[in-house]
Formats: structure tokens, sequence, C-alpha cells
């Protein structure tokens, strides 16, 4: 009786031994979070990225770099570049990293410099659109914009209010800039009193037309 005791006894230990050298779920669990976390990015701004979609990831951080350096050819470009498939995540994905580079604190209600500069490139650019491709793929982009809410504007009622948000030098050379865009974007005035923003492009920025001669008509 005493041996099969003790022979019980030592089986036991030999298995709780085993038991014990094993990693248990809760390891494992937590090596594979890990190794998942360090794939995501770190940048603000970016969410529910796909870890395995690693070209995507590139062009997406890109676009957060050059929003953060604030490079407007290449914030335009890298833009450019996402397939129409892929633009409506990659513009939320960067709401957060774009709205605090281009608006206002506290309120991040009114552009910014930054904000206005970016409204003028892109007027520049879908003005001189060589094509109807490029045209459209910005008139897409500034769509996604407005409706993840990424289109902050600014009206002539709310320069007083960027006045005394600002010091002095920032105000002189901001109103400058935006009466500038003003007067490209509504040449014709402005009735509907629609605010200086990325949405305006689209709606007020009509091709310019040829000016005929009226004795160019005779030869028709």
């Amino acid at each position: 009786m005493k041996g099969g005791g003790h022979s019980v006894i030592r089986r036991s230990s030999r298995a709780s031994s085993r038991a014990s050298s094993r990693p248990n779920s809760g390891i494992i669990v937590s090596r594979a979070s890990s190794r998942a976390s360090s794939i995501r990015p770190s940048v603000s701004g970016i969410s529910k990225v796909s870890c395995c979609d690693n070209v995507n990831l590139r062009k997406r951080r890109k676009i957060i770099d050059s929003i953060n350096n604030f490079n407007l050819k290449d914030f335009y470009d890298n833009l450019l570049e996402i397939p129409l498939n892929k633009l409506p995540y990659t513009i939320e994905s960067m709401k957060l990293g774009y709205t605090a580079e281009t608006t206002l604190e506290p309120s991040r209600a009114y552009l910014n410099m930054k904000g206005l500069k970016f409204v003028n490139y892109l007027y520049g650019k879908y003005q001189h659109a060589t094509s109807n491709e490029e045209k459209n793929k910005i008139k897409s982009i500034i769509s996604l914009f407005d409706q993840y809410g990424m289109s902050h504007g600014i009206r002539n009622s709310d320069l007083p209010i960027v006045e005394g948000q600002v010091d002095k030098r920032y105000f002189a050379c901001y109103k400058d800039l935006y009466e500038e865009i003003y007067k490209k974007l509504f040449p014709r005035g402005n009735n509907d009193y629609y605010p200086v923003s990325l949405s305006a492009i689209p709606l007020y920025c009509k091709p310019r037309l040829q000016t005929v001669r009226e004795d160019d008509y005779e030869s028709l």
C-alpha cells in the first residue's frame, strides 16, 4: 500500500511539473496582442487600420506625415494616388490629424492659415486641371471632406472672431490671404454668403469662357 501510494504521488508531481512548463492560453493571447499592437500606426488620426494591408498603410502614413509637415504638393499628390474605392476610408482615417493642422484653436470651427493655403492650392489645381479625370478626382476628394465634416470655412462675419484669437501680425497675413482667395472663388460676388472653403471650389469655380469679338461672328 505504501509503495502504491508513493508511485501515485510521483506521477502526479510529474504531471503537475509538465503542466506548469506549458504556456497557458493567457500568455499566448498576450504575445499575439503585443505583436498586433506593434504594427499599428502610432500616428493620431488613423483608426481601424488593417494590419495586413501594408501597402495602403504606408500610403496613409505618408499622407499623415504630409499633413503634419503640411507640404501642399505632397499632400495633394498622395491623395491623388489613392484609388477611388479606398478614398473614403483614407480621408475618414486622417480627420483628426487634418483638423488639428488646418483649423484654429480652441473651437476648431475656422480655417487657420494652413487651411486657407490648402483651399488656395486646391483651387489652382482644380482650375488648371488638364484632364476630366483629375478634375473629377478633386471633386471626389472635396465631396468626402464634406461628408466627414472636414470642409471647414470662414466668412467675412467670422473675421472679427479670428482677430480675437490670434496676434496682429498673423491676422494681417490671414486677412490678406482670405481676401485673395475670396476674389478668386467669388469673382461675381457672393450673394449666398458662402464661406471660403474647399466645398466652394466645385460650386463656384466655373471654367473661364472664351471671349469672342463681334466681328468673329461674321466669319461663322
